[in-house]
């Protein structure tokens, strides 16, 4: 039987596949962490193992994203699980839930809305690190079965009773729910926000295996963003939103400003780079 040294330097996989893919995929296979593969590069690998491992290195090929194939995907310190009916939780989104924590807690919100949910990882990751018994959590996404995920994932980490998921577009379903007139409220939103553009020039990764209609928005990448400034506005009585998060990306920052100040124009505003240097997050008090 081959060894897992043996296999990581097996030319027609080492030469296609990136290495640090090919030890996921071992990882997953042999049903260990990837820290198991890297520690024992003597231990064999079994026929049948050997036989599902060509099966997702032909996956891989065909270029479907390893957290698809594994199906979960790491972000800040947790993991979720996720599937073609969501968006792979990218780095750069953590950079949003850390300005996001920062605000909350500062501002002693007590109501935080998660818009565009899809596997729950920005809402979840809030309440699991926030760990504050007053908060109400809400997660909306207009996919039911992206809902389904993000249920899940709130469950692995005890927050199902916590977390409030609605199916609805953007803010429609929350008009119909009462609120007190204590309730601060805070929204976090990654929405879809690529242009035509972007979108067409993605790799085949994101075109073929995760949903467009978690990627790409009309009039420049901006629609869904427009339409949840325009919610804000009609529900901002009942909410009483204090605060704005939203990712972005770096080239829509002149057009994202513009519309920020039609729509609020007594708002402070913050645009907020990410590790890469590039405007991604924009900060909004209302």
């Amino acid at each position: 039987m081959p060894s897992i040294n043996d296999f990581l330097n097996t030319p027609v996989f080492s030469s296609s596949i990136a290495r640090i893919d090919l030890e996921l995929l071992l990882a997953h296979a042999l049903k260990k962490n990837r820290e198991f593969i890297l520690a024992h590069p003597e231990r064999e690998i079994t026929k049948r193992e050997g036989a599902f491992l060509l099966k997702i290195i032909a996956q891989r090929k065909k270029h479907k994203s390893i957290a698809h194939i594994i199906a979960k995907k790491d972000f800040c310190d947790l993991t979720f699980k996720v599937n073609r009916h969501t968006l792979i939780p990218r780095p750069e989104t953590e950079l949003l839930v850390g300005e996001s924590e920062k605000k909350i807690k500062t501002q002693k919100l007590n109501t935080v809305i998660d818009i565009g949910t899809g596997s729950g990882n920005i809402i979840i990751t809030l309440a699991k690190h926030l760990k504050n018994k007053k908060i109400n959590y809400f997660g909306i996404d207009i996919s039911s079965k992206a809902l389904s995920v993000a249920r899940c994932n709130a469950k692995k980490y005890n927050l199902n009773k916590k977390i409030k998921f609605i199916t609805g577009n953007l803010l429609t379903p929350l008009s119909k729910k009462n609120f007190s007139q204590k309730t601060k409220t805070f929204i976090v939103a990654n929405l879809p926000y690529l242009s035509k553009e972007i979108y067409s020039a993605c790799a085949p990764d994101v075109k073929n295996y995760e949903p467009k209609s978690a990627l790409y928005s009309s009039q420049e990448g901006l629609n869904h963003y427009k339409k949840l400034f325009q919610q804000i506005i009609f529900l901002q009585a009942q909410l009483n939103i204090k605060n704005i998060l939203i990712e972005f990306s770096p080239e829509q920052k002149k057009k994202l400003l513009f519309l920020i100040e039609n729509f609020f124009p007594n708002a402070k505003k913050q645009f907020i780079k990410d590790l890469a240097g590039k405007w991604r997050i924009c900060a909004i008090e209302l």
